[in-house]
């Protein structure tokens, strides 16, 4: 019975972590819903995902989870805001329907947020990163060493 009530109450925890977490990103990305949304960004990865190779897409996943993150800096979450955003406009400096060259941009600006954000990457945004990309690509996925960051 103990055993039973410590798996509740942390699962009660999770729970609550959870909404927290939700709680600040619906504060941060509140306004900016024209331009950003979770639901806009999941779609983008599903359809471009593959064309962008896993290592720029586990970058992305890493900024959306960055982005969930009650860790992370506010004025990281805003960049972080900006940079998906432009991730999910289909008509930017290269729009991204021109096949191969498309999507350039968007990987430069990917590249260099990851880079601004990189001390605050924890490895448990990393692992959300590998999950959310299971979860979307299935058997398609396959973490590797080489897309750590």
């Amino acid at each position: 019975m103990i055993v039973l009530w410590k798996n509740n109450r942390l699962s009660f925890l999770e729970e609550e972590v959870k909404l927290e977490e939700n709680l600040q990103l619906e504060t941060t990305i509140r306004g900016k819903e024209k331009y950003y949304s979770p639901n806009k960004f999941l779609n983008k990865v599903k359809k471009y995902g593959m064309n962008l190779g896993f290592r720029v897409l586990y970058g992305v996943a890493i900024l959306y989870c960055a982005l969930k993150s009650p860790d992370m800096p506010k004025e990281h979450k805003l960049m972080i805001l900006g940079v998906l955003g432009y991730f999910i406009l289909p008509i930017d400096l290269i729009a991204d329907i021109l096949p191969t060259v498309g999507l350039a941009d968007d990987i430069v600006i990917i590249t260099k947020a990851i880079s601004v954000i990189y001390s605050s990457i924890t490895d448990e945004m990393k692992e959300e990163a590998h999950e959310l990309l299971k979860n979307i690509f299935g058997e398609k996925y396959e973490p590797s060493i080489e897309y750590e960051i």
